[in-house]
């Protein structure tokens, strides 16, 4: 309790951080967090398995650059894509690469490999902290932890993201339940939330980390509070990008997401929804198998991408035998979609839409009769658009 009332807020490394990337996903909440972390802990091996678009783990590397840790960091991923992060080109993968050749190379390493593959060049008990954001399937979670606990020192800390995930196949948070009880232990359980594990035995933190172990106390009502606040300052600062249409110059703006919903009744959910990404400027063919259970006959797609246009020359449903159910090629079945939200139609041939805003929808005609399923073709391009892009919505 006295290392926990001797943390000071108003003294945290966060105070004064000014995260450079953030908005690319989940993590975006607990860049703040990752830098107090770094800042205090001072570790000496950092390692995170997972890393996708390096949100989190450029807030560790930007961390131990401005407060001069000392600290050797590793990213470890195979920057393919999986079920959950949506499969991707090597966009993603050249843009941290580019990244961490500009800022932090000369403590930085990417290891474009599996975590298995990757286990022996870490000895037993070097890791000080480690952070596991990989598949997020209760399995791989189970190995990934099991595989690299022992490279962690004991008294060293384990972060595991989205315990507070119970969708679809989600789960950390079996994982975590279960670990957690094991040691000391803090968890951010605001969606998709973030755990804090120390590995037994326990040993003497700095204050920050003896604030969040400790029993409840002011700290850590503070301490949420705080960076609450922070996170809600930077989601205010995303908003004012998209007004301002400064986010064409974010990292967002060299990938798209695209979001496949499906449904039988009309209604779409996150639960049956399947996302891939675009890099920017080629045309992608895109073939996806949509893995819906039972038959559906609508279609919904959306673009998570900075005020861009996106031009789509094909789009065709096809069954599980191959047989074609449903196609857009010309201007007659192009002009039949249905636009929603911050999009706005520019041509029909070719077919051009731009986007204005955070949630543009493209709405597929009906097919009869529902399959199960389905397996989606396109060909597309993602160009940055001009500056007439603003916050118009149809």
């Amino acid at each position: 309790m006295l290392a926990a009332m001797a943390l000071r807020i108003e003294e945290l490394a966060s105070q004064k951080f000014q995260p450079v990337r953030y908005g690319l996903g989940a993590w975006t909440e607990h860049v703040f967090f990752a830098c107090d972390l770094v800042a205090d802990l001072k570790p000496r091996l950092l390692v995170e398995l997972g890393t996708d678009r390096g949100e989190s783990y450029f807030a560790f590397c930007q961390a131990t650059l401005e407060n001069q840790t000392g600290t050797r960091c590793f990213a470890i991923d195979h920057w393919r894509g999986d079920s959950h992060a949506g499969s991707y080109d090597d966009t993603t993968f050249e843009d941290v690469t580019e990244h961490n050749r500009e800022r932090y190379s000369h403590f930085s390493t990417l290891m474009r490999t599996t975590f298995d593959e990757a286990l022996d060049h870490f000895a037993r008990e070097s890791i000080d902290l480690l952070h596991i954001d990989g598949h997020h399937s209760e399995a791989a979670v189970r190995r990934d932890l099991e595989s690299w606990l022992p490279k962690v020192r004991p008294g060293g800390l384990v972060l595991m993201h989205d315990i507070a995930v119970r969708r679809r196949d989600f789960g950390v948070w079996k994982v975590w339940d279960e670990i957690a009880p094991r040691g000391r232990f803090w968890s951010f359980t605001q969606p998709p939330g973030l755990g804090v594990w120390e590995k037994p035995p326990a040993r003497a933190q700095t204050a920050l980390v003896e604030a969040l172990f400790a029993p409840p106390n002011e700290s850590q009502t503070a301490l949420a509070k705080y960076y609450r606040e922070r996170s809600a300052e930077l989601q205010r600062r995303i908003a004012r990008q998209w007004e301002d249409g400064s986010i064409r110059f974010s990292p967002l703006a060299r990938e798209t997401v695209v979001q496949i919903f499906w449904t039988s009744d009309g209604s779409y959910s996150e639960e049956n929804a399947i996302e891939f990404r675009v890099g920017h400027g080629a045309w992608k063919e895109v073939d996806l198998r949509v893995p819906a259970e039972l038959p559906v006959s609508r279609l919904r797609i959306d673009f998570y991408s900075a005020l861009t246009s996106v031009e789509i020359s094909t789009i065709e449903l096809r069954d599980e035998i191959g047989r074609s159910i449903y196609q857009a090629k010309n201007s007659a079945a192009f002009g039949a979609l249905v636009l929603a939200g911050d999009v706005r139609p520019r041509s029909l041939d070719p077919f051009r839409i731009q986007i204005t805003g955070v949630d543009p929808q493209l709405h597929l005609p009906a097919f009869e009769p529902p399959v199960v399923n389905p397996i989606l073709r396109m060909r597309l391009r993602v160009t940055l658009a001009g500056g007439d892009a603003g916050p118009e919505r149809i």
